[in-house]
């Protein structure tokens, strides 16, 4: 086979593959304070990585000291978030934790600790996969999504939040060339030349160090559809004449 021909079969073979995400409730931790449990406003990368690997069958966490299987083989795939409730609705949950380090001491007071955590109402996302069908994994997160199913119960950052997945495409994209763009997806706040009002700042997880400690990105969510100045422009895709901030 040619090196043209190579080349146009490998394009042919990479596809993006969008899907819904959602749920009645959703809680993404913040790892600041235990009796202050804050959500992220939209679901950050670490955590759809989880869920894709509930899709396909990956296992999950097993201890501190070793990365999850789900993210040594899904770490790469490149993905875009869009939210499709731009009005953002939380509420707080009060209840008892036991403290079992307090448990286990004589000289303490009562071990039970009282909890605030922020909860999602109705978190609704689209989310594009950049997936090569030529490759076993991706083909069978492909035909999971496409089934609308899992192989383990997927959740919305607890087990008591189940999550719905709805497959809506799988289609051809285009390296986004152009500066100024209209998106919708959230945007790493760095690739803006200039932003817009239709746009609030989160600071966000987006990867794992090598000690398997969170690395955050200042992120630009959309409230809705919006034209924004690009530094990058390749660092997008093109779908369906809407532009995507691919990471």
């Amino acid at each position: 086979m040619n090196t043209t021909l190579e080349t146009k079969t490998c394009a042919q073979s990479k596809k993006l593959l969008v899907f819904r995400l959602y749920g009645s409730f959703a809680h993404f931790n913040q790892p600041i304070s235990n009796r202050f449990r804050n959500t992220y406003s939209i679901i950050p990368k670490p955590q759809l990585l989880g869920i894709l690997g509930a899709i396909t069958g990956l296992e999950g966490y097993k201890n501190s000291d070793t990365s999850p299987r789900f993210y040594t083989l899904l770490r790469d795939i490149k993905i875009y978030i869009k939210t499709n409730n731009p009005i953002e609705r939380k509420f707080t949950v009060k209840y008892n934790s036991m403290n079992s380090f307090l448990n286990n001491r004589v000289d303490a007071g009562s071990p039970n600790v009282m909890i605030n955590e922020q909860v999602l109402l109705e978190p609704d996302y689209e989310i594009g996969l950049l997936l090569d069908e030529n490759n076993e994994l991706h083909k069978t997160l492909i035909e999971n999504i496409q089934r609308n199913q899992g192989v383990f119960p997927i959740y919305l950052g607890k087990n008591e939040f189940f999550a719905n997945v709805q497959y809506l495409s799988l289609e051809d994209y285009e390296i986004n060339s152009e500066k100024q763009v209209d998106c919708s997806s959230i945007i790493a706040f760095e690739e803006l030349e200039k932003g817009s009002s239709n746009m609030k700042l989160e600071l966000l997880p987006i990867d794992f160090n090598g000690e398997f400690k969170y690395i955050y990105q200042l992120m630009a969510i959309s409230i809705k559809k919006c034209s924004v100045s690009l530094k990058n422009p390749s660092n997008f895709i093109l779908a369906q004449g809407n532009a995507y901030y691919v990471f």
